[in-house]
């Protein structure tokens, strides 16, 4: 069952001011929040932070801060790296090794 994690505007901005980001991306963020009815995906927002520039270990940081566990963590930044390389929700059926 899906689980929805609930944090505060004000302490998301901090965090993304911690990870680097300017004022103009953490507004950014804060309005794809907005447009959205406050809500968003998490592979959709690690995505977003990682074209940021924010790390993949401060991201993990503050999803296991906020709550979500290890084992989901993995899953989440897999789903993130098969929807850059295009995959998506496809199986993944072969495993090839390269010379």
């Amino acid at each position: 069952m899906a689980k929805t994690l609930l944090f505060e505007k004000e302490e998301m901005r901090k965090k993304l001011r911690m990870f680097g980001l300017d004022e103009m991306k953490v507004a950014e963020v804060t309005s794809i929040f907005d447009k959205n009815n406050r809500h968003i995906d998490v592979v959709s927002y690690v995505i977003m932070l990682e074209r940021y520039g924010v790390q993949r270990s401060d991201i993990s940081s503050f999803l296991h801060d906020i709550g979500i566990e290890e084992s989901v963590l993995i899953n989440i930044f897999s789903k993130a790296d098969f929807t850059r390389l295009g995959v998506g929700n496809r199986e993944v059926t072969q495993v090839v090794l390269a010379d």
